[in-house]
């Protein structure tokens, strides 16, 4: 064969003439391409039956208008429950004319009141660090509050009842004992005064009498 035939060439060739793609650039390449390449969203073009999502919708809002109704009705039996307890407490409070101090830490506040105080008109006060009140019935706050007051304040309002009970229990013991000393200075006293009075009842009827029989 000929130096120039193309076959000899093609064989004499060696591997090593042939250029290789470098093994980073093409990792590199892969990367890019997986980075750069667009995978489409296929959305679905059926978004149901509008007349199904409107029955839907008109149920959910008849769902809402039942829960908001029933709400109110709750809140509102809410409000008069407490309006009730506390007019009751209050009475009771001034009946007894006692007042409570109630820790401000056992009260959904804000962390500036340093004194909480339930009066013996059901009025509760905050007292603030700057100086400043507040005052308004029970009543007035919100549940919450109202229902943390009530846990501080029954434990204590049943001591508060029993001591009262003790106070009027002493009096009652007293007064016993004033009533039957009473009952025998009157009847001492009642009892000589009618003795007298039944004696001069007697001299003035024997008087009588004997005028009448001188005189026949």
């Amino acid at each position: 064969m000929k130096l120039g035939d193309p076959f000899m060439t093609e064989m004499n060739t060696s591997p090593n003439d042939y250029t290789k793609p470098s093994q980073t650039g093409g990792n590199q390449t892969e990367t890019v391409d997986e980075a750069t390449s667009f995978h489409p969203v296929h959305l679905s073009d059926d978004h149901g039956d509008p007349h199904e999502k409107e029955e839907n919708m008109q149920e959910l809002m008849r769902n809402i208008n039942e829960e908001s109704s029933r709400l109110s009705e709750f809140l509102a039996t809410e409000n008069k429950l407490m309006l009730e307890i506390c007019t009751s407490l209050a009475q009771v409070l001034k009946k007894l004319n006692t007042s409570f101090n109630i820790p401000s830490r056992d009260l959904p506040l804000q962390e500036n009141v340093r004194k909480v105080t339930l009066d013996k008109e059901g009025h509760l006060k905050l007292f603030y660090e700057k100086g400043e009140v507040d005052s308004a019935f029970l009543a007035e706050y919100s549940p919450e509050i109202v229902m943390a007051v009530l846990w501080v304040v029954m434990p204590e309002l049943t001591q508060a009842i029993a001591l009262q009970r003790k106070k009027v229990s002493k009096r009652i013991s007293l007064f016993e004992a004033m009533k039957k000393e009473l009952k025998n200075v009157v009847k001492t006293i009642v009892g000589a005064s009618e003795e007298n009075k039944r004696l001069q009842t007697g001299t003035q009827s024997d008087t009588l009498n004997d005028s009448s029989g001188k005189k026949s």
